[in-house]
């Protein structure tokens, strides 16, 4: 068995990355940090993402959409997390349409710590879990529009069928777009030993690394979920931006590590999104 949790990720996988945590999770033993991949990426050039020590006080309104699958009703997981491949082509154009720039991590950190303009109406996109549907029929999409996403994956499921392999990560990376973590094997980080934190968290962005040759800056909580000891220990693992599930556009210095999304379920058409996004230019602001 690769994996001391290999039955609690099935369960998981099955249900998607909205499944209740409380209905799937039973407290692991032992998490084992995950072995480093064969067919390590070479080290290349990214950029350091390292927050100033006395960093200002700034906020900037460039929402996060967050998906999880681009696929038939028909697929694995929870149907509001399956958005139909044709209903998210049409999101991407009304996107296009409606002036959007889709923008990188590096991009808002610089916006955020260092106050470096933003194009017309930034937005990032999202993607959770690590579903091949990532290569398969998000990523040709997005490059027909001339845009990026951020694609978080579950290390522990780069065997598993349905998931991005490591090669499929590469593919993505080289895509030119970011890849961020989210976890070793999608558990409620909250129930978790400190030792357990430690692997899912750090020992999923040692692994992650590997597979990609360079440093990752971003993470997302599975379930949305977190508290104190959980963002700290995301703090600790050198993470610089971490994503939850909380509702929201403006993403702020105040609260690097519990930025909030806007989920894009089944049901939302591309009016609608962009009814959500609002009007809005990108903007900056002073916290107090």
């Amino acid at each position: 068995m690769l994996y001391a949790l290999a039955a609690a990720t099935a369960a998981l996988a099955a249900a998607g990355c909205g499944a209740s945590s409380s209905s799937t999770h039973a407290r692991p033993t032992p998490v084992v940090t995950p072995a480093r991949p064969s067919g390590t990426a070479p080290a290349h050039g990214v950029p350091a993402l390292i927050p100033p020590a006395n960093p200002p006080a700034r906020a900037v309104r460039a929402p996060v959409l967050t998906y999880h699958r681009v696929a038939p009703l028909s697929a694995a997981g929870e149907p509001d997390l399956k958005v139909d491949p044709a209903n998210f082509a049409a999101e991407l154009q009304a996107l296009h349409a409606a002036g959007y720039h889709t923008i990188h991590q590096a991009q808002l950190f610089d916006a955020l710590y260092h106050g470096s303009p933003l194009p017309p109406k930034p937005i990032i996109i999202s993607v959770d879990d690590g579903y091949v549907d990532d290569v398969r029929t998000i990523l040709p999409d997005l490059q027909r529009w001339h845009m990026v996403a951020t694609f978080f994956v579950i290390t522990g499921r780069m065997q598993l069928p349905g998931f991005l392999s490591a090669h499929q990560i590469r593919e993505l990376d080289r895509a030119g777009m970011d890849v961020g973590d989210h976890t070793a094997h999608h558990l409620d980080l909250r129930r978790l030993t400190p030792q357990e934190l430690r692997s899912e968290i750090a020992g999923s962005k040692h692994v992650l690394e590997a597979v990609l040759g360079h440093p990752v800056y971003y993470f997302a909580y599975p379930f949305g979920t977190f508290d104190t000891t959980v963002v700290g220990a995301v703090r600790a693992a050198g993470f610089t931006l971490a994503y939850t599930t909380a509702g929201g556009i403006t993403e702020s210095t105040a609260s690097p590590l519990t930025l909030p999304r806007i989920h894009v379920g089944r049901a939302e058409t591309p009016s609608r999104l962009i009814g959500l996004l609002g009007h809005g230019q990108s903007g900056y602001s002073s916290l107090r």
